[in-house]
């Protein structure tokens, strides 16, 4: 991290460049501008390189550390040697239909899935880049897939960020760790560079209570409350969620990325570890977000794993009545929507792909993210055997090669799931979609390479649902979407895309709440 911050210093004579939030948008502009010329495949917004230089970056010392940047890494060779040229996913396109598929140009056109519910159809009309005649337009040089995923993670080191964390106590014992957006600088604009950050972490590790958090900048207590989620060994260093948050940052909502119980620096406190099925630590994170703001709606955002844990959350506290608020009236506001990027609709097929022989790309993912659970459980250790399911010799860390083997040896022992079949049941979106009441949005590509099959039978489910919405394209890897002319400096295509559905759910409750108020 010290070197990023020697490269940026020794560069002072770099043309100047527009800043972040003249390229990302915020929310008063992009409603300013005509419905047409937001539709617009090339849409100035996103379309130039930015510097999005920033205080300080992330809770971790690693840079990129997570086990999909790993795993990306490692497999992005073997993709390009695996006949993963610019039209290896082209036949899985082709079964989607001519919309998802990308064009001459390398244009995908987005496909959009949903049910018959009125809000979903609204929320989706109100995204410009899910419009018909929208366009997401890969770079030419990242067509393939593996490429794509690890530019994505790349992504890391062009954008740095200033936490605070916060330690919060889960009901079943464990600790998540809260970083709140403190503050941001987007863009060089002629000053001088920022200090380094310290060689051994660039978040202020101290632990601090609610009332100590510091608010954003001259933001309302109303103010949305944006939590991101990561995936597999993740955390706020990350560069996915790190672009996330400032593309919501720049339309005003409060930012706080969730690191999971053991992840990124934070302790594992209990001996359950986290996993997919397991939804404690985002309801510990929307419930101190509750505490610190009780008249803030709290957006919800996810990738990969983290869309199961979101996923699996927002099921099950669906199900139950509204909480009242404080005055006991018309209550918290509650979880307004969320967005799920890069989620693997079936995880049956997508786990069994994984370690297919005939797929050396996918054996790679595989074993570089068993690498990093492997550390994971070796840093945890004494933790997890004080857990009365797990076995003496659950912690052979040396022969566990596959994901698979830990979730046989240890996930599913720790929160009590007969066998791994019933752990991937239990948090698979074709069951728990059906369940969803809050606008949730999907978003995926179609060469992802963690997606095994088609996910027709998911599709099958959203189109039964009221809630819940499906957007794909052709192109984007998992968790990158990278644009053209934006690469790894500005906001992805996901970014836009969260930004626009969720400022529309914002839009449609205050609309909503207008019309009841001038109705009473």
């Amino acid at each position: 991290s010290g070197r990023v911050g020697e490269s940026r210093r020794r560069a002072p004579s770099r043309p100047r460049r527009r800043s972040f939030e003249a390229r990302v948008g915020v929310a008063n502009a992009e409603r300013a501008m005509p419905d047409r010329a937001k539709a617009r495949p090339d849409d100035a917004r996103g379309r130039e390189p930015s510097t999005a230089a920033e205080d300080a970056a992330s809770s971790s010392g690693r840079v990129g550390g997570s086990a999909f940047a790993t795993a990306a890494a490692v497999a992005a060779a073997a993709g390009l040697l695996c006949a993963a040229s610019p039209s290896s996913s082209s036949s899985s396109s082709a079964r989607r239909g001519p919309r998802s598929g990308p064009d001459e140009s390398g244009e995908c056109e987005p496909f959009v899935v949903h049910g018959g519910g009125a809000l979903t159809r609204e929320l989706v009309a109100r995204c410009p880049s899910l419009r018909r005649d929208a366009k997401y337009h890969p770079p030419r040089w990242l067509r393939n897939a593996h490429a794509q995923t690890l530019a994505g993670y790349a992504r890391t080191l062009t954008i740095f960020l200033k936490y605070d964390r916060q330690i919060v106590r889960c009901a079943d014992g464990g600790q998540v760790g809260l970083d709140w957006l403190v503050r941001a600088r987007f863009g060089r604009g002629g000053g001088p560079p920022p200090p380094p950050p310290p060689p051994s972490s660039k978040t202020r590790r101290r632990t601090v209570t609610a009332d100590d958090i510091p608010p954003a900048r001259d933001l309302p207590p109303t103010a949305p409350v944006f939590i991101m989620l990561h995936g597999i060994n993740g955390g706020s260093h990350e560069g996915p969620t790190k672009w996330a948050i400032a593309v919501a940052a720049s339309r005003g909502w409060r930012c706080v990325a969730l690191n999971l119980r053991g992840c990124n620096g934070v302790k594992l406190a209990s001996p359950k570890v986290y996993c997919a099925a397991s939804s404690e630590d985002v309801r510990a994170a929307v419930d101190a977000s509750r505490a610190r703001f009780p008249r803030a709606p709290v957006l919800l955002a996810g990738y990969s794993l983290g869309t199961y844990v979101i996923g699996t959350y927002l099921a099950e506290e669906d199900s139950k009545p509204k909480p009242p608020g404080p005055d006991g009236d018309d209550g918290w506001p509650g979880v307004a929507a969320a967005v799920l990027v890069s989620c693997p609709m079936d995880p049956h097929s997508s786990h069994r792909s994984l370690s297919d022989p005939e797929r050396p790309a996918g054996m790679m993912y595989n074993g570089a993210i068993a690498s990093e659970l492997r550390r994971y459980f070796a840093r945890h250790r004494k933790n997890v055997a004080e857990h009365p399911d797990v076995e003496d010799d659950a912690f052979e860390l040396s022969s566990m090669r596959t994901i698979r083997a830990f979730e046989e040896s240890l996930i599913v022992k720790t929160h009590g799931f007969k066998d791994v079949e019933e752990y991937y049941a239990y948090f698979s979106p074709a069951r728990i979609i059906p369940s969803i009441r809050t606008p949730t949005l999907y978003l995926s590509a179609r060469d992802d390479p963690f997606t095994a099959s088609d996910s027709v039978e998911v599709e099958r489910v959203i189109r039964g649902t009221a809630h819940v919405a499906l957007a794909h394209v052709a192109k984007g890897g998992h968790v990158a979407f990278l644009e053209r002319g934006v690469g790894l400096f500005g906001p992805c295509w996901t970014d836009r895309v969260l930004g626009e559905f969720l400022a529309a759910a914002l839009e449609e409750r205050s609309e909503d709440a207008r019309a009841a108020h001038e109705g009473a």
